[in-house]
């Protein structure tokens, strides 16, 4: 039998460390996954507010307004799915000039939702402005 040249008092030091080391790993990895989701939830929240504003501004003269920009929010919920419940799309203004549509979306936690006050990756609060066409 061959001897080891570890003392009794070393055993397991190897799997504590093995262990810290995965532990480390499957941080560091849910981490990345949660940036990687929160920056890609942005990115689609914004899209989705400038495309919904662009909407409401290509209003021909003449039609309700008020009525488009609803059917575009509510369009605009469906194609964002489950999160779109989760975002606050408010007409501003419809003026002839401009179209103005405030954004707002809490982003998604790096932390577990039993931490409620964990540091958020892609927050949005803000207003996207579309000139309407033929505007003097």
């Amino acid at each position: 039998m061959p001897r080891s040249n570890r003392s009794a008092g070393e055993r397991g030091s190897g799997t504590v460390g093995a262990l810290f080391g995965v532990a480390v790993m499957v941080a560091a990895l849910g981490l990345t996954a949660n940036i990687t989701v929160g920056l890609w939830a942005r990115s689609t929240v914004e899209s989705v507010a400038y495309d919904t504003a662009r909407r409401i501004a290509e209003t021909p003269r003449g039609v309700d307004t008020a009525a488009q920009a609803r059917v575009a929010v509510s369009n605009a919920r469906t194609a964002l799915g489950p999160t779109g419940s989760r975002v606050d799309l408010i007409v501003e203004s419809t003026g002839p000039e401009e179209v103005r549509l405030r954004v707002r979306y809490p982003g998604v936690g790096l932390l577990p939702r039993l931490v409620r006050s964990g540091p958020v990756v892609g927050a949005i609060d803000r207003v996207v402005s579309v000139r309407r066409e033929g505007a003097t």
